[in-house]
């Protein structure tokens, strides 16, 4: 393609070059596989920009689902268009040995209660389709929950999701585990209170937690050790069961098997330096307020814990009005046979505090 053609390119038009779609459902909402290498083939994204992505997070490559319901706009409506007219977007970002899949069917029941919105449904550092240059042993500096929060920052730079000065269009990041964690850690200018609200779901944020924080670095030189002196089919074997069965045992067969499915296909290098780095995660700054800032905590998390996280949070200078305690371990919006009436009530909270965090921006704005 010509680069006079890439210039003539529409800001919504990159919506075109997307790998695969499917049906989320059966009333409407589709959603479209991407990334950022097939964006650049197929000439929607030019190749300095995606160098100077690379350079910056350190991954080879950054993946991603849209999410939208393509019935409830009055008639037949362009992606773009969708894209473009939209009240909000929610971001949604995984936590360790994740992808976005971990997610079900929760970005399309945000769609369905509200098809103003559009989700955006993200495999983050190192994960899925977003691995590292690096990827047999990563900076640890490249993947903690701020260089999460970064690499997520930079890429709604590349795809000029924020619009020009004064769009009111509103952002929502719901993340789970280290996912909720880099949430604390989002640059200060893209805080504006009317524009952007946060929900982190068992962030996996322990600086004032030294048992876990333990647990984490000693499990990352661990995996770290299997990869030096050849014990990855022992890891495969015993570990990845393990941390399915203990830790977040209440969730969903397809989220454990969505699991073991990113194990085998991760780098060691990389599982063990994202567990090593959760464990030396540097704690966030203190502020007078956390507007529009939810944080969702499972009481039998055996990764997250309740009273160490709720202490944080009071150092951090959250109140009562920011968070809240639910029954449920650490994947408390997924439900599994022995957890659907709980976790099914968890997920029915988690979409409604979404809901109503974007609900609240919009509510400022018109103030």
């Amino acid at each position: 393609m010509k680069a006079g053609a890439r210039r003539r390119r529409g800001k919504w038009d990159w919506v075109g070059g997307f790998k695969t779609s499917r049906q989320e459902g059966q009333d409407g909402v589709v959603s479209l596989s991407f990334d950022l290498s097939t964006l650049v083939e197929k000439g929607y994204l030019g190749k300095k920009v995606f160098a100077r992505f690379k350079e910056a997070t350190g991954l080879a490559d950054f993946a991603w689902r849209v999410v939208y319901n393509r019935r409830s706009w009055g008639g037949p409506i362009a992606r773009r268009e969708i894209l473009r007219r939209a009240q909000g977007f929610v971001i949604f970002i995984h936590g360790w040995d994740g992808s976005g899949e971990i997610w079900e069917s929760l970005p399309a029941m945000v769609c369905r209660r509200n098809h103003r919105l559009v989700a955006f449904v993200l495999d983050v550092n190192g994960f899925g389709g977003s691995p590292f240059i690096e990827a047999e042993m990563p900076k640890v500096t490249q993947c903690n929950p701020e260089a999460c929060m970064r690499a997520v920052e930079r890429w709604i730079e590349v795809m000029k999701l924020k619009g020009r000065a004064g769009t009111k269009r509103i952002f929502t990041f719901v993340g789970h585990s280290m996912g909720g964690a880099a949430l604390f850690y989002m640059n200060d200018e893209d805080r504006a209170e009317d524009r952007c609200a946060r929900c982190a779901v068992a962030p996996a944020l322990l600086c004032n937690d030294t048992l876990r924080q333990g647990f984490y670095v000693s499990l990352g030189v661990s995996i770290g050790a299997g990869l030096q002196y050849s014990l990855l089919d022992k890891l495969k074997e015993k570990l990845a069961p393990w941390l399915i069965g203990e830790l977040i045992g209440g969730a969903s067969e397809a989220v454990k098997a969505e699991h073991l499915r990113i194990f085998e296909k991760t780098s060691k290098g990389t599982l063990a330096q994202t567990f090593y780095a959760l464990g030396q995660t540097e704690k966030p700054r203190r502020r007078r307020r956390w507007p529009n800032f939810r944080v969702i905590l499972g009481h039998k998390d055996r990764l997250v814990g309740v009273a160490p996280m709720l202490n944080l949070l009071e150092d951090l200078g959250f109140r009562n009005e920011n968070f809240r305690v639910v029954l449920g371990d650490h994947y408390l919006f997924s439900a599994g046979l022995k957890t659907r009436r709980t976790h099914g009530e968890n997920r029915d909270i988690l979409l409604e505090e979404i809901l109503q965090l974007h609900e609240g921006c919009r509510t400022r704005q018109k103030g």
